[in-house]
């Protein structure tokens, strides 16, 4: 919403209410000449404060007094987003209060409804202004939907604009111009292009915080939770955790088992039996030592054993660290990037 031109309507701080049924009645003879050169003129509706609606239902019905309906769909669409629309309201204004009152018959329209009123209706919304240029309201690509022409007087009434040899039975002919022919066709390659930027910022973005290369698994992942770039970041970083735990125990568990054949995946049964009696013949060994010679000799002789199982366990742990070591020094370096304040989205 913030990103959408504004229009000389202004959103208004409380919606106005027209004090006159009939407001004053205002200059056209400029403007329509300005107009007569594109082929175009002006329908005059009622100034009653419903100007606005009542210039959106000539365009699309051939009927002002319809008015009323289109405010309550512009009403509607409006309360169905209130998180788009809610931001603009001013002077701490209540998003409820603000929508009743426009509601109300005669209640001016500001730029929020004119936005409301592009989307709810699909259609894409031209201001013609005296001596200005004129501003478009586009939400939609133009070979798509339909272009609204109004008129605006004065930053106070809203007039409809049809093409000069259109009859005026029924909703308003397609305007074709020419001089906007560009502007049109940059604005729908401009939206293409900010669509496909705002999806390579949030590729790169949890490349730089994950340093997950794979730009097809981040695509995936954020298509998967919706374009939400933290959610992406966290899945991608817990897969990556789990996938280095699942290395680390594979890596202790083949040093645990050294004599085990590469081939299988543990000892076979006439290993198991050969290696359990040398261990208990070790220690059978190791307690006749200690039972012979002086108490100061079997106290030395604990601590030369204790101290050979010390290191034996230093030396295993040290082989299980320097294998790691191995493995991280022999995939490839990732290259150097800052990481990236995460506290915030730029929307």
């Amino acid at each position: 919403m913030a990103k959408n031109r504004k229009v000389a309507a202004k959103v208004q701080r409380l919606p106005r209410k027209s004090v006159k049924k009939h407001g004053k009645k205002v200059n056209l003879s400029e403007l329509r000449s300005q107009l007569d050169l594109l082929g175009l003129k002006i329908i005059e509706v009622v100034a009653d404060g419903n100007c606005f609606f009542r210039s959106l239902a000539d365009q699309l019905e051939g009927n002002e007094e319809e008015h009323a309906r289109y405010r309550a769909m512009v009403v509607q669409y409006i309360r169905n987003h209130r998180e788009d629309f809610e931001p603009f309201i001013e002077d701490e204004v209540q998003f409820d209060d603000y929508c009743k009152s426009m509601e109300e018959d005669g209640t001016w329209a500001g730029h929020m409804e004119l936005q409301a009123a592009s989307l709810v209706t699909r259609t894409n919304i031209c201001i013609h202004q005296l001596n200005s240029p004129r501003w478009y309201i586009s939400n939609f690509a133009t070979h798509e939907v339909n272009m609204i022409h109004l008129s605006y007087h004065h930053g106070e009434h809203y007039n409809s604009v049809r093409l000069r040899e259109d009859p005026c039975e029924g909703p308003a002919k397609p305007i074709f111009i020419k001089l906007d022919a560009n502007i049109s066709r940059t604005s729908d390659s401009s939206k293409a292009t900010t669509s496909d930027s705002k999806k390579s910022t949030q590729v790169k973005t949890v490349m730089d915080a994950t340093r997950c290369y794979n730009t097809d698994k981040i695509q995936k992942v954020l298509q998967e939770v919706a374009g939400d770039v933290d959610a992406a970041i966290e899945y991608i970083i817990a897969e990556k955790e789990s996938a280095d735990s699942i290395c680390i125990e594979e890596s202790s568990f083949s040093d645990t088992n050294e004599d085990v054949d590469s081939g299988s995946c543990s000892p076979s049964n006439s290993q198991r039996p050969n290696k359990e009696n040398q261990i208990k013949d070790k220690k059978s060994a190791r307690d006749k030592e200690l039972q012979h010679g002086s108490a100061k000799q079997r106290r030395a002789s604990a601590l030369v054993i204790k101290s050979k199982a010390g290191s034996r366990g230093k030396e295993k742990k040290g082989k299980k660290q320097n294998k790691i070591r191995d493995q991280l020094e022999r995939a490839p370096p990732a290259t150097s990037r800052s990481l990236p304040d995460m506290g915030a989205l730029c929307i």
